[in-house]
């Protein structure tokens, strides 16, 4: 007998295709409602951080724009402001509204680019001693001015100066590009925006061989200080201006004694033959 093909389909091959598409079915609907709850999370977290920036106040804070090192010195170059919220602000950061106290005071601690600066990192803190403000190896020395030599009281912290001295109708720098510290009582911190000319002293940083210099100069004869553009670094003349100068006259020139040869006199010889 010739056999006869079974014609009927297979039920194992059905099943695994049902199978197939069962779960490739299930994947996207997986991958799908996974990229949907991820988008609705984030819109959610978006939603909530911004009503949150809305009611919560900030506040700006003082942050290095660069890694500093114990020992050097704060300028403005070195800073920038960032703003946090206020409940976060650490109690001790330097802020906005303060930020000038820190100018100029040294680093006791190292502090890393982008960090909250604290008073705590200031050798002065947020009240600084005076002898915070001098750099290494200079002194601060008082020099008294009048209405005249502080240019009627408009000489403010942090101006630059020249001295010059008058001695036996003559005139005669001293020293040039003298930092100012402090006018009176006033420092290069206390920094108002406004002038006052109720002072009598004026404090300027300078070099121990320099303050020799303007305390002899002020022992022999008047000083006065002139006002420089802070962006003038050029040296000054260092010749002395005269009378005769002033006057466009020729200097007097002091004729030398002419000293006459001394004769010859007769020679005496002692002693014998």
């Amino acid at each position: 007998m010739t056999p006869v093909e079974d014609s009927a389909p297979r039920k194992g091959g059905g099943n695994t295709r049902r199978n197939l598409l069962l779960l490739l079915l299930s994947l996207v609907i997986g991958g799908g409602g996974a990229w949907l709850a991820k988008g609705f999370i984030e819109k959610k977290v978006n939603y909530y951080r911004a009503q949150l920036e809305k009611t919560q106040p900030m506040v700006q804070v003082v942050v290095p724009v660069r890694d500093m090192r114990r020992g050097e010195i704060v300028t403005e170059q070195d800073l920038a402001l960032r703003e946090v919220p206020a409940e976060f602000a650490h109690v001790g950061a330097v802020r906005n509204e303060n930020y000038q106290i820190a100018v100029g005071q040294r680093l006791s601690f190292d502090i890393a680019k982008g960090r909250p600066l604290l008073w705590a990192h200031l050798e002065g803190g947020l009240s600084p001693t005076f002898s915070g403000m001098l750099s290494e190896g200079m002194r601060a020395l008082t020099v008294p001015v009048d209405e005249v030599n502080s240019i009627s009281g408009f000489l403010q912290p942090g101006d630059n100066i020249d001295l010059f001295m008058n001695y036996q109708k003559a005139v005669f720098p001293v020293v040039q590009n003298l930092h100012i510290l402090a006018t009176g009582t006033r420092t290069v911190r206390d920094k108002t925006g406004q002038v006052t000319g109720t002072y009598q002293t004026i404090t300027v940083e300078v070099a121990p061989e320099v303050a020799k210099k303007i305390t002899l100069a002020r022992s022999v004869g008047s000083i006065t200080a002139t006002l420089r553009n802070p962006q003038d670094a050029g040296p000054i003349d260092s010749n002395p201006y005269t009378v005769a100068q002033l006057l466009n006259k020729p200097p007097v020139v002091k004729k030398k004694r002419r000293i006459l040869p001394k004769k010859k006199g007769i020679q005496y010889i002692i002693g014998g033959i």
